[in-house]
């Protein structure tokens, strides 16, 4: 039932007791005439209807929300994915999706340690090392593919592990019966950084469904290798004798050959899985390859490369599971000690960290750990030791964010090796030569120099950066100073916009000393707490800080540096600020905002005076309408 209640129209008040009659009553005063006021009026709240109100209501009429059903593969995908979200936040991986995904990285999933790499893909190929990047393809594939027996849908996300060096590659399978329990299949493959030339890839097939399931396997090996010839061999492991696939072949490089042996345990074609059981599967494939060779060496060589390779396999396997991983991941973590970070920037062209973070991987993934390694002997191993100490004239290049070659698109093998061999190169040519040679652990000291600028120069370290450069903030972390010391540097824009300088150590073996640009002052001893220098700007420009361990030579500093004037760097204009902050140079938004805004402005004034023209100048009713 209706209320009847009152309204007042006109002073004259209405008795609406009948829905018919409030009705009839709305009719009548849409029958008089609407000004343009009124007209404007209605149309917007119209507007406002269907713009906010209408694709609900709609959806409401139609039932939609009820019918939705969400997909359980997704749900799946999603859910196993989350344990690696903490990771994709810090930048220190990439993700991609199988069908591919809004908002996926173009990065490569890629393992490597310096002695074999391999994009992670059922029809990948092996790659072994040529001059400086691993770039010689071995027509092997030993990446294993699962899938449900008799066919069925599929959704997976492969997800490149910087901090462990490894890719997780994770499916969700389910057929038509089970569509509601997918079988979850997760893969972790890792070019092992202790042991040279081992791969490994371990294997998790969860069933959490009421009946069993087979799990159709497919590893498709030798692929158009016309020299390859394949033999089995048991090799002996903890837990018994297994069987191995022994392949041999030639590679050809330029004029001459590499011989490499491949050794890589056999598998059935199918897995049986249990209902709400977990069934696992280890693979272990082993590459052994020669130096370069003329092709009348190649027989002699055979031999012993098939040595190498069951003698690395017989390593691997003699060691646990958890163990072998474990050793991996440390090493991998002992090289992220060191690193650099810089604040996010919007402009167009400019290098952000995710980019940086996965070239570094890149590289790192291509340069050896002989430091780590089992093949390493002790005094092989002082040697390494003294190349990481003799750091004299690295890094004395560009500005290595600036180089734009440096940072091309890393979606394809072919793209990752050119960058990779830009980066060791640029690296041995500007004075690192010796932390190379020192393999992943001196590479990463390097690049980390060439990112800022710094440079170790006659008994100091510079940053040698113009100020007008330093409108982002930079952190260099735990950066080595001979192998006793790590040095902290930060510098940050400041609210007054300049930037201003913060040193710090968290490691060292004597007394350092730092000063700023022109050492004027007096020097400054540091310590775990972070002291501030303020940036300086020389003419001519030079470093704007210095650091050693020698008080005297920094002291000497000031008469050596030659600089006819020193004064504060002045501060960044603001529109450069904004350009890195928000992408644009007019207070954090697009040019395009604002003239769309002044536009908007400008018809709304038109309008607004012809309305009061129309409404005080013109004829009443001749600007009237009528429904």
């Amino acid at each position: 039932m209706f209320e009847s209640w009152e309204k007042s129209i006109n002073g004259i008040k209405v008795k609406m007791s009948d829905p018919l009659e409030m009705g009839r009553r709305l009719k009548r005063s849409l029958d008089g005439y609407i000004t343009y006021r009124k007209a404007i009026g209605i149309a917007l709240l119209v507007f406002v209807f269907f713009i906010y109100i209408g694709p609900g209501f709609l959806k409401w009429i139609w039932g939609s929300s009820d019918t939705y059903k969400p997909d359980p593969l997704a749900m799946c995908l999603q859910d196993k994915l989350g344990r690696w979200a903490g990771l994709m936040e810090a930048g220190n991986g990439h993700m991609a999706h199988l069908p591919e995904l809004e908002g996926d990285s173009q990065y490569l999933p890629y393992v490597g340690n310096g002695y074999i790499g391999i994009m992670v893909h059922p029809d990948s190929y092996i790659n072994i090392k040529a001059k400086r990047t691993l770039s010689v393809p071995v027509r092997f594939k030993p990446i294993i593919d699962m899938s449900l027996e008799g066919g069925g849908e599929v959704e997976e996300a492969t997800v490149t592990d910087y901090k462990s060096g490894a890719v997780h590659r994770v499916q969700c399978l389910a057929d038509s019966r089970q569509s509601t329990q997918p079988v979850v299949v997760t893969t972790a493959v890792y070019a092992h950084r202790t042991l040279r030339g081992v791969l490994v890839q371990d294997v998790r097939v969860y069933n959490p469904g009421s009946r069993p399931v087979q799990i159709a396997i497919e590893k498709l090996g030798i692929a158009n290798w016309d020299t390859a010839r394949s033999t089995n061999k048991v090799i002996e492991h903890g837990d018994g004798g297994q069987k191995y696939s022994l392949v041999t072949g030639v590679v050809e490089v330029g004029d001459q050959v590499q011989v490499v042996a491949v050794a890589t345990r056999k598998i059935g074609t199918s897995l049986e899985v249990q209902s709400r059981m977990t069934q696992s599967l280890h693979v272990l494939t082993s590459v052994a390859h020669s130096e370069l060779m003329d092709k009348s060496e190649v027989e002699s060589a055979r031999r012993e490369q098939e040595k190498a390779a069951i003698a690395s396999i017989q390593t691997a396997s003699s060691m646990t599971w958890q163990s072998l991983q474990e050793g991996h991941a440390t090493v991998w973590q002992s090289l992220w000690t060191s690193g650099f970070g810089i604040s996010w920037s919007y402009a167009e062209e400019a290098v952000n960290g995710a980019r940086i973070n996965a070239t570094m991987y890149y590289v790192l993934s291509q340069a050896p750990t002989p430091l780590h390694s089992t093949h390493t002997t002790q005094a092989e191993k002082s040697e390494l030791h003294s190349y990481l100490s003799y750091t004299e004239g690295c890094y004395s290049g560009v500005f290595t964010l600036q180089a734009s070659n440096l940072w091309t698109p890393l979606n394809t093998l072919n793209n990752v090796n050119t960058v990779v061999s830009f980066w060791l190169l640029t690296l041995e040519k500007n004075g690192c030569h010796n932390l190379i040679k020192a393999g992943a652990d001196g590479v990463v000291q390097a690049m980390v120099l060439s990112l800022p600028g710094l440079k170790f120069s006659n008994q100091h370290l510079e940053l040698a950066v113009h100020p007008k450069e330093l409108h982002r903030d930079l952190v260099i972390r735990r950066l080595n100073y001979g192998n006793e010391t790590h040095v902290n540097i930060s510098v940050i824009v400041q609210d007054d916009n300049r930037a201003a300088i913060f040193v710090s150590l968290d490691k060292k073996n004597k007394d350092y000393f730092a000063c700023d640009g022109g050492c004027l002052d007096a020097p400054v001893r540091l310590g775990p707490s972070p002291i501030m220098f303020p940036v300086k700007l020389t003419d001519p420009p030079t470093a704007i800080l210095y650091i050693t361990a020698d008080h005297e030579h920094m002291i000497d500093l000031k008469h050596t540096i030659h600089v006819k004037e020193v004064a504060d760097a002045p501060a960044h204009e603001q529109h450069v600020l904004e350009l890195h902050r928000h992408g644009a140079r007019l207070g954090g938004l697009p040019a395009i905002f604002w003239v769309s805004i002044a536009f908007l402005i400008l018809v709304f004034h038109l309008f607004l005076f012809r309305l009061i023209y129309n409404e005080y100048c013109a004829q009443p009713d001749k600007y009237r309408i009528r429904l």
